[in-house]
């Protein structure tokens, strides 16, 4: 199958439109051009110049991340910055790089929806609504809530949030609320959806990058679990290869086994 960017931009972007992104956001195709022949897709949740090495290696030469790997401008390209010498070598080795982020967050089958089926969460339902009009069908917005299949003993949820999405550390409320049936997802930083996660009932928020205070700020209502920035996104990884795989089934569609995280724990 002769597939060229532009055939695999189009089915991304009728699945996580690109009206859905936030104003300050840059996804969208970042490097190379549409009419370049795509001989296999590599997906990440950042795309570093080890996951290019890694899609050169097997022979792919276009790559889908979550993260746009341009987000600031960029004023030259000296090789001074991990962006720059990543940029520099896509460029170089005439790869194709398109990434989806904020409007990945936004649609259900996306991020915040990848943790929802982690969890085996039931009667789910976007957490922020917007309106969708004119853009696709179906409900959009960013977070999820929805209830889990039967309640469990809050220390019981923490120590499977861990399990579930490979969190070596936990940051946790206290567990003031002795059970946990309904919860509250946003993948990445969702402190700014704290008052919806609080509206819709949840006794548990889980997402990432919460200050503070606002561990203070939601007691006694709701719990704040903290899984991790990389840990509550990576499943939107597997969703992105579904969705192409779904559409091209013969076609060579990775994912990428380097593990993108910054942030180490000790």
């Amino acid at each position: 199958m002769k597939l060229k960017a532009a055939d695999i931009i189009e089915v991304l972007e009728k699945w996580a439109p690109p009206a859905l992104q936030e104003e300050w956001d840059n996804s969208g195709l970042c490097i190379g051009n549409p009419g370049t022949e795509v001989n296999g897709i590599l997906v990440c949740l950042d795309c570093t110049d080890q996951v290019m090495e890694e899609a050169m290696a097997l022979g792919l030469n276009m790559i889908v991340s979550h993260h746009p790997l341009i987000f600031k401008g960029l004023k030259h390209l000296r090789d001074d910055t991990p962006v720059e010498r990543t940029v520099a070598l896509a460029i170089r080795r005439n790869l194709v790089v398109y990434s989806m982020h904020t409007n990945a967050d936004k649609i259900m089958d996306g991020v915040s929806g990848a943790m929802a089926r982690a969890l085996q969460l039931e009667n789910v339902t976007i957490l922020a609504p917007e309106s969708c009009l004119g853009i696709g069908s179906g409900s959009c917005g960013l977070g999820v809530a929805g209830n889990l299949p039967s309640p469990m003993e809050t220390e019981a949820f923490f120590s499977l949030l861990r399990t579930v999405f490979g969190a070596g550390r936990l940051k946790t409320s206290e567990p003031f609320r002795p059970t946990v049936s309904r919860v509250a997802l946003c993948g990445g930083s969702g402190s700014s959806l704290i008052p919806f996660a609080m509206a819709s009932g949840a006794e548990v928020f889980v997402s990432a990058d919460f200050s503070y205070h606002s561990y203070f700020e939601t007691v006694p209502h709701m719990m704040l679990a903290d899984v991790g920035h990389y840990e509550s996104e990576a499943g939107v990884q597997d969703q992105i290869c579904n969705e192409l795989m779904k559409n091209f089934p013969t076609f060579a569609v990775r994912k990428t086994r380097i593990n993108t995280n910054p942030i180490r724990y000790y």
